[in-house]
C-alpha cells in the first residue's frame, strides 16, 4: 500500500516535469518526491527530512510564494532533531542555536527572496507565520517547562507535541509546496 501512496504522489509532480523539462521542475520534481517518499514510504527517521530539505532549499529564494512553503519544512527539521538530543547538557546548546538559526534564518531569506509575479494565497501564508511563531514557545516548554511542571511523570508528552508539530509542519509544507509547484 505504501509503494502504490508514493508512486501515485510522485506521479502528479513527474507529468509536470515530463511536460515542461526544466531546471526548476526538475528541482521542484525532486522535492515532491522527497516529500512523497518521506510521507508514504515505509520507515521515516527525523534525519530523512533532509532528502525534502536539500533540493528545496535549492529553489526557495526563487520567491515569496517558494520561500513561504519551505519556512515551515525548515522549521520543522530543526525542531524534529530535538528529541535526538535529551540531556540536560545539550539544551542550552541546542534552545540557543535553533533561536539563533531562526531569527537569522527569517530575518535573512525574506531579504533575500523576491516578490512573485504569481498572486501569494493568502492561507498558506498564514499558515506559515503561524506555524514559526509557534516554535519557540512549543521549544521552551518540551525543552524546560514540562520538566519543571511535571518532573519524570508524563514524559511522553513533550515527545507527542513535537512529533505532532513536524507532522502537520512537513504536511503543510507539502500541500503548500505542492499548490505553488503546480501553479507555476
Amino acid at each position: 500500500m505504501t509503494f502504490v501512496l508514493t508512486l501515485a504522489a510522485q506521479s502528479v509532480c513527474l507529468v509536470k516535469l515530463f511536460a515542461q523539462p526544466t531546471w526548476e521542475t526538475f528541482i521542484g520534481a525532486v522535492t515532491l518526491c522527497g516529500y512523497a517518499s518521506f510521507l508514504f514510504g515505509w520507515h521515516v527517521h527525523e534525519k530523512a527530512i533532509l532528502l525534502v530539505i536539500i533540493p528545496f532549499s535549492l529553489i526557495a529564494l526563487k520567491d515569496r510564494r517558494y520561500l513561504g512553503a519551505f519556512r515551515p519544512l525548515a522549521v520543522s527539521g530543526h525542531v524534529s532533531l530535538f528529541p535526538l538530543l535529551f540531556t540536560a547538557a545539550e539544551f542550552p546548546i541546542k534552545t540557543v542555536y535553533t533561536i539563533f538559526w531562526l531569527v537569522l534564518f527569517l530575518m535573512a531569506f525574506d531579504q533575500l527572496a523576491p516578490a512573485s509575479n504569481r498572486p501569494r494565497i493568502f492561507l498558506l501564508d498564514r499558515f506559515s507565520l503561524l506555524y514559526t511563531t509557534i516554535a519557540i514557545p512549543l521549544i521552551v516548554y518540551c525543552s524546560l517547562l514540562h520538566e519543571l511542571a511535571f518532573g519524570a511523570k508524563y514524559a511522553f508528552i513533550p515527545l507527542m507535541f513535537t512529533s505532532s508539530y513536524c507532522a502537520i509542519g512537513v504536511v503543510g509544507s507539502w500541500v503548500g509546496f505542492l499548490v505553488v509547484y503546480l501553479t507555476s
